[in-house]
């Protein structure tokens, strides 16, 4: 049963000036989890485990929901945190630019999903996750870092496909493969 989420992938350029980012996290002394550098994405939907005989299933909603939405630019800027700044348990790179064709991708995925069974987002926020924290060890040095970084500009990367991706968990962090790639047409 494979533990699946939604993703929309970033150029490499992208992915680099963020690992910059991750270093000046991991510079600021907090204890986290950085994200594997090729493993940072725009989150869309997590599915959770999902049974084998329903990933087609997942993957044609997904084909439905996308139906004639077209490619489109992706700013990445600044730096933010879930939940909040007084308890930090994430740390991400916020969509700017685009923002309004992210939301849109997903909303339609999530009401092709709905018919699935999956149930809707609440409060979807476009991001990049780039760490999970693991202790409140040097927050204050941490929500100082975030609050230098709100308006980081990272680039700008092309939606070009959404992808069904299985998340497998290991000691060493997730290892993700894609079950199902649709392009943007």
């Amino acid at each position: 049963m494979p533990r699946a989420f939604i993703a929309i992938d970033i150029s490499e350029a992208v992915r680099q000036k963020l690992v910059a980012a991750q270093q000046g996290l991991a510079a600021a002394g907090a204890q986290l989890r950085l994200v594997e550098p090729e493993n940072v994405h725009v989150t869309v939907k997590f599915l959770g485990d999902i049974p084998e005989d329903k990933v087609e299933a997942v993957a044609d909603a997904i084909r439905a929901a996308v139906k004639g939405a077209q490619p489109f630019d992706i700013a990445v800027r600044g730096i933010g945190v879930f939940p909040g700044l007084k308890y930090i348990r994430v740390v991400w790179a916020g969509v700017s630019d685009g923002r309004e064709n992210v939301v849109a991708v997903q909303r339609n995925i999530d009401r092709e999903l709905q018919k699935l069974g999956f149930p809707l987002e609440r409060d979807f926020v476009p991001h990049l996750t780039l760490a999970r924290v693991k202790s409140a060890a040097a927050m204050e040095k941490l929500v100082a870092f975030v609050k230098e970084n709100v308006g980081t500009e990272f680039g700008v990367t092309r939606a070009q496909a959404v992808e069904l991706k299985q998340s497998t968990l290991t000691p060493r962090g997730p290892i993700y493969s894609t079950l199902a790639r649709i392009e943007l047409a």
